[in-house]
């Protein structure tokens, strides 16, 4: 692990190259800022200007973090880890893994024993810190002009209200909660609550059928449900309840029934009126959480306790539920997002990924809430009203990072050059 053949693909960009002519299999390569690059050009190398001020400043800076990971795992993760809040300090050793079969049980462990809560990193140590004014999420809306925001303490407020609910309904520690909701702010405070709690959530992307949902509520037995009434996605309106409602029936078919279905009206989308209800499991969110109290304890939890279930898509056979505890998955989201981001408390930060899957997770609510970033979510299609949405939102809210997939962007050239005037505005531009 630690051999300099391990090291050779960092060590090789030591020295950038000179020019693409004198490498055989690169068209061309250009420097970020001095030229645009093209579809032609392979790689494109950060510019001086730009290097210095990075987190990571050069190839020898990142070897140097590099090889200490791996030649010193326990300490590097230790010193990274302990800018988190802690409750209590975690055991020896750091960590534990096995994961070759052939010597026994798979496992990973990190920090255990080490006491501290995700939702607490994440919301109530920025205002701590004197951030509670700083714009947690700005909200995007389906159609244009439709927005909000909340700054940190409005978060928490938001959060404590929901959390303080879920503990009415009997949601204790270790207990699941299924998220079935779309890129309204509410996921994330869905999410957040059920952390302050040490609830376990999954969230369940909510495109899926309600097969899939069944599927999920039967192997993970939820205490609630929290959902929304209906999603416009462009010009279509996706009747979200229907498909809750058709789960839950095939749900206690199969033995397992929820007496709580909390329901956001989506206005925008559908009013609460032509929802079909069903009294004493069905409650609206807006009818409830407000009257809860803005103050919630923190349930402090084990590093190793779980924080969330997410499921495999399914398409290869009966959905898998990924088991993701709390410590390492806290430190390692915070740090690959500081780092891979290069993020910078002035930054305004937008994933498009959606909360349903692990991306939106660890780069839409958990690795920017843990660094007190200003993120966009947003809940719209890419192409709608037109193919220049993406951009539009980049200029509104002076996006500095956008995190998005080659997919989307292929899929909006195809409308030619005048609908992809991505806005200078832009710093970064990351795909996956």
């Amino acid at each position: 692990m630690t051999s300099r053949h391990h090291l050779r693909h960092v060590e090789s960009m030591k020295t950038l190259p000179s020019g693409a002519g004198k490498i055989s299999h690169l068209n061309a390569s250009v420097i970020l800022g001095e030229s645009l690059a093209s579809e032609e050009d392979d790689l494109v190398f950060p510019s001086n200007d730009f290097s210095s001020q990075a987190l990571v400043s050069s190839p020898e800076k990142y070897l140097e973090m590099y090889k200490r990971s791996i030649e010193d795992p326990a300490g590097f993760w230790s010193d990274i880890a302990s800018n988190f809040y802690w409750k209590h300090q975690w055991n020896q050793p750091v960590f534990s893994e096995n994961l070759d079969i052939t010597k026994g049980t798979i496992h990973i462990e990190w920090f255990k024993g080490g006491i501290t809560n995700i939702c607490y990193n994440a919301v109530d140590r920025n205002i701590e810190a004197g951030n509670g004014s700083k714009i947690a999420l700005y909200w995007e809306g389906n159609e244009p002009g439709d927005d909000a925001s909340l700054s940190y303490s409005q978060l928490l407020d938001k959060v404590c209200q929901l959390a303080n609910y879920l503990k009415d309904v009997g949601v204790k520690k270790g207990d699941a909660v299924i998220i079935y909701l779309p890129m309204l702010m509410e996921l994330p405070i869905a999410m957040l609550a059920c952390a302050r709690i040490g609830a376990v959530h999954s969230v369940v992307f909510a495109g899926f059928s309600a097969e899939s949902l069944s599927q999920r509520i039967v192997d993970c037995k939820p205490k609630a449900v929290i959902t929304c009434n209906a999603v416009r996605r462009g010009s279509k309106v996706i009747n979200l309840k229907e498909i809750v409602d058709a789960a839950l029936l095939e749900s206690t078919k199969n033995g397992v029934t929820v007496d709580v279905c909390l329901t956001y009206e989506n206005q925008s989308a559908m009013k609460r009126e032509a929802t079909k209800w069903q009294e004493g499991r069905d409650i609206w969110w807006q009818d409830i959480i407000p009257k809860y109290p803005t103050t919630c304890e923190v349930e402090w939890v084990d590093a190793e306790d779980p924080l969330f279930l997410l499921y495999t898509s399914g398409s290869t056979g009966k959905p898998k539920g990924v088991l993701h505890t709390t410590g390492g998955y806290m430190v390692y989201t915070a740090t690959t997002f500081k780092y891979a981001f290069d993020y910078k408390p002035s930054d305004i930060y937008w994933c498009t990924a959606d909360c349903g899957w692990i991306t939106g997770h660890s780069y839409v609510t958990y690795g920017p809430l843990l660094n007190g970033a200003s993120v966009v979510v947003f809940e719209g299609a890419p192409n709608y009203p037109d193919s220049g949405r993406c951009w539009d939102i980049v200029d509104k809210y002076k996006v500095t990072i956008f995190y998005t997939a080659p997919t989307l962007v292929r899929s909006l050239m195809r409308d030619g050059d005048e609908a992809s005037n991505i806005s200078n505005l832009i710093s970064h531009v990351i795909m996956i």
